[in-house]
């Protein structure tokens, strides 16, 4: 029997983890991940499917981590951090180790999601190396497809990287008859001395089954099924339990910072209706979510597609969640009569800036602010909340391109907006205008969505040392949609949402006082925990100082 491990990095490093014990810790980068591990689901289902006398066994090391921080008393996630970093070899390794001691492993695979998630596939692949020395290693996913022969060459334990989607390989890596052989030909692989030239690619993926949710969560547990809200809440999420599917690869799109086309390419690949259905029902009748979660990373690739399938977990009485913001470009009338009639909750759009120049030279976005403003009108006098995601940070943005996009985030019909900084991740357009054209050190151990490495330092100076954080303040607080349409009722509920998430948020206090005063005229109490705040810590007074916010 061949024996199969297929392991899920961290999106982390110990090097970021170092950091984050110095720094205010953000719930939601310590959370972001928690999410299937797909990639190794479904190349599990595959191979059990096309291959004879195989066992896999997957090793999530994200929920692992996730158990941990939520074990932890008092929520003191800084203490556990330093725990986990402090040993952190051993923590990688303690699943890995007791697998690898108690028989031998054929392959291990180590799936990387993120390129920071790459020093501890070294370090792992090194330790199952010491360990278990016969074992074949082969790490995939979209940092070792882009940086395939940087790993073998600077890796001995690595003997192969997979090129693009691990099915294929992985299936026929498993049935060769000398797979060391099999390895050093594949069109799929790159080793030392043997460079692939193609990346394996399910076309229909109807062929791949269903993945094996009942099995992981024999191994992890249900609560998986709850996300991350649950180990912070103690309970039930924003929507409740939710079952994920993901009915389609590709992304037509060209948005330079966005490398999901070296993986699963640019054409749309579609499951069945009858297989989406087969899921969502999976999902209801087996463990009553009250949620489906659709993660496809363009669900608008066709849309009346996507009608159909809202409409059929709609009748079976159940929430929609896009994980995976949509895209402005494909919303239609209909599109949003769908989620009005399906009662849907929220909308999570892709804007990323809210500068012409931006979109169209910088991002190459398919989109315009005069489209966004179309579609931001539909949703006018519906009960449906929409967010916006933006992306800052761009070497080429200059202090009038974010002063162009404040002037028109300001006023836009949206209700709040989530705010991310660049990271220019291997495979997109921006990692080689950064590396390659302009000769900047890529700080890969510590890329992650909260840091911003590449920012043009005129802009971040007028943005007070700060652009993200500064901005989010400008849009959701000063500039508060829903108190800008006098939905002060809503505006509060927002603002007492983020205090119970960080009681010590002066700009929530001070802007909940507006709403209360505007509500009910009583303004003392948060108006008088805001001046405190400010009194004492000199981050928020300047803050206030900045937007010259009354004191």
């Amino acid at each position: 029997m061949t024996r199969i491990v297929l392991v899920a990095l961290l999106p982390t490093s110990k090097q970021r983890m170092l950091e984050l014990q110095e720094e205010t810790i953000s719930l939601t980068e310590l959370f972001n991940w928690s999410t299937w591990p797909l990639g190794v689901l479904s190349i599990e289902s595959y191979i059990l499917k096309t291959c004879e006398d195989v066992s896999v066994e997957i090793v999530d090391l994200n929920r692992k981590f996730l158990s941990r921080i939520g074990a932890c008393e008092n929520k003191d996630y800084k203490k556990v951090l330093k725990e986990i970093t402090d040993s952190y070899e051993k923590f990688l390794m303690e699943e890995l180790s007791v697998i690898c001691r108690e028989e031998e492993i054929d392959i291990i695979g180590l799936s990387a999601l993120f390129d920071i998630s790459l020093s501890s596939m070294e370090i792992i692949a090194k330790e199952v190396k010491k360990l278990s020395p016969n074992t074949m290693i082969i790490s995939g996913g979209y940092p070792c497809t882009n940086f395939a022969n940087d790993i073998v060459n600077h890796n001995d334990a690595v003997d192969a990287i997979c090129l693009g989607e691990g099915e294929i390989p992985f299936s026929e890596l498993i049935n060769a008859p000398n797979k060391q052989e099999y390895i050093k030909s594949s069109p799929y692989f790159v080793t030392k001395n043997h460079i692939g030239t193609k990346k394996g690619f399910v076309e229909d993926i109807n062929d791949i089954p269903m993945f094996r949710y009942r099995e992981y969560m024999d191994k992890y547990g249900t609560d998986v099924i709850g996300e991350y809200v649950n180990v912070l809440d103690g309970g039930k999420g924003a929507f409740g339990n939710e079952g994920t599917i993901l009915t389609s690869r590709g992304c037509p799109f060209c948005c330079t910072f966005c490398a999901a086309h070296s993986i699963h390419g640019r054409s749309m690949r579609y499951l069945s209706m009858e297989r989406v259905k087969q899921e969502i029902d999976f999902w209801i009748d087996e463990y009553n979510v009250e949620t489906i979660n659709i993660i496809d990373d363009h669900p608008l690739g066709d849309v009346d597609r996507l009608i159909n399938i809202v409409d059929y977990i709609g009748s079976r009485g159940r929430n929609v969640f896009f994980a995976n913001t949509l895209s402005f470009a494909s919303v239609t009338e209909s599109f949003v009569e769908c989620l009005k009639r399906n009662k849907i909750k929220d909308v999570h759009f892709a804007l990323e800036s809210g500068s012409k120049r931006v979109l169209r030279e910088i991002m190459h976005k398919p989109i315009t602010l005069q489209r966004a403003d179309e579609v931001l009108a539909m949703f006018r006098g519906t009960d449906i909340f929409v967010k916006i995601a933006l992306l800052v940070g761009f070497p080429d943005e200059t202090v009038e391109d974010v002063q162009e996009a404040l002037d028109y985030l300001r006023q836009a019909e949206f209700h709040w907006a989530t705010i991310s900084s660049l990271i220019p991740i291997s495979g997109s357009a921006i990692h080689k205008q950064i590396i390659e054209k302009m000769g900047m050190p890529y700080k890969m151990d510590v890329a992650n969505v909260f840091m911003a490495h590449y920012a043009n330092p005129e802009t971040v100076a007028y943005m007070l040392g700060d652009i993200k954080y500064t901005m989010n303040l400008d849009i959701n607080f000063v500039h508060n949609p829903y108190m800008r349409m006098g939905r002060y009722d809503l505006a509060a509920k927002r603002f007492r949402a983020i205090l119970r998430s960080v009681p010590d948020h002066a700009f929530a206090h001070y802007y909940l006082s507006k709403c209360y005063e505007k509500i009910s005229g009583d303004i003392e109490g948060e108006f008088a925990a805001y001046r405190k705040i400010i009194s004492e810590d000199p981050f928020w007074d300047k803050y206030a100082d900045y937007f010259k916010l009354e004191k």
